[in-house]
């Protein structure tokens, strides 16, 4: 099982995965949301594939409302008629982007006799149960080198790979609240841990009145200093090339 996953680590990475670990399913998913956990949506899963792209922070402010002219469009006409913001264009690719990943990973599993699942588990916690990061203050998943500027894949599989172990001694958010300044919802407690310092409340209202006028909040993802790559850097990695 060894080769195999470091094969399967070897082609996610080809396909353009900046890095890649394993979870074990029955093994810390104790705080999985009702039906996000691995054995819920797959009991005979034995092995969760994580693995995380660079993600320019530009191409994280997304356009989730209805079709209405604001300055992430460009307007193309006397009438008023608008496309999408290349950052909107950047993050639906990017998602196609950890599809194709996702799909040769599977490839290799099934052409070693393993079956694998189509569903996707909680990514963040699969993430830090992989060894991918920690969880910052805000609740996202913080990586040494990536920071938060990363998007996350899965795949269930009943290949009993070796898990990786969790992330520790890094401990990015130490002396660190810019977050929790940047948050319009104050969603973020200055003195609890994540998951108790989070009010879902707040944030999922705030971010539907943001929605609502047709932007994204990712106001603590943007405002998070962690990591050692700045935006161009991000840009040239194999997720940009691989999506151009």
């Amino acid at each position: 099982m060894n080769d195999l996953k470091k094969n399967l680590k070897d082609r996610l990475k080809q396909a353009g995965a900046y890095v890649v670990g394993v979870a074990d399913p029955s093994v810390g998913y104790e705080h999985a949301q009702k039906g996000r956990h691995p054995l819920e949506l797959w009991d005979r899963c034995r092995s969760v594939v994580v693995f995380a792209v660079a993600c320019p922070p530009r191409a994280n402010n997304i356009y989730l409302g209805p079709l209405a002219p604001w300055e992430g469009y460009r307007n193309i006409g006397p009438a008023p008629q608008y496309v999408l913001s290349d950052e909107y264009a950047m993050t639906r690719l990017s998602i196609l982007f950890l599809s194709s990943i996702a799909m040769k990973g599977m490839a290799l599993l099934s052409s070693k006799g393993f079956d694998v699942s189509f569903l996707t588990p909680q990514l963040k916690l699969s993430a830090y149960e992989a060894g991918l990061g920690v969880y910052g203050r805000s609740g996202l998943i913080i990586h040494p080198v990536l920071g938060n500027r990363m998007n996350l894949g899965a795949i269930m599989t009943d290949a009993a790979l070796e898990p990786d172990l969790r992330l520790e001694g890094f401990k990015p958010c130490e002396n660190c609240d810019l977050c929790i300044k940047a948050c319009p919802a104050g969603a973020l407690d200055p003195v609890k841990k994540y998951p108790d310092s989070y009010s879902q409340e707040r944030c999922t209202a705030k971010r539907t009145e943001i929605v609502n006028r047709g932007l994204y909040c990712h106001s603590c993802f943007a405002a998070c200093p962690v990591g050692k790559l700045g935006e161009e850097e991000l840009l040239s990695t194999s997720e940009v090339k691989g999506i151009l």
